[in-house]
């Protein structure tokens, strides 16, 4: 008999909003719009359906791309790195915090 799948629980379902709501809904990898939770490391492959440090917020195509390899296996194949959405917002473009350039004009951080 085959196991459940977690991910078609309640549970599941609210911790993948979770993930989305913190992300803001920014797809980790291409920093698209979002509207799927990524395990990084693949239940395939031992990771934990419902562990918040597993979870990612992805748009559709990237979590298709990269399936089940590891993150740092897909992230080898993409042309973009990823976006980490405390330090830019793709949305709007605009900075929230200054970067290592030196010469880079001081940004307001509110």
């Amino acid at each position: 008999m085959k196991a459940k799948d977690p991910r078609d629980g309640r549970r599941y379902k609210a911790r993948r909003l979770q993930v989305l709501n913190a992300a803001g809904w920014v797809c980790y990898y291409c920093g698209g719009d979002a509207d799927q939770a990524d395990h990084v490391i693949p239940i395939a492959s031992g990771g934990d359906p419902m562990s918040l440090d597993n979870l990612v917020a992805s748009c559709r195509r990237c979590n298709l791309r990269k399936g089940k390899k590891s993150q740092g296996v897909f992230l080898a194949t993409t042309d973009t790195p990823p976006v980490f959405s405390d330090l830019l917002s793709p949305k709007t473009a605009v900075m929230t915090q200054q970067g290592p350039c030196t010469g880079q004009p001081e940004q307001d951080v509110n």
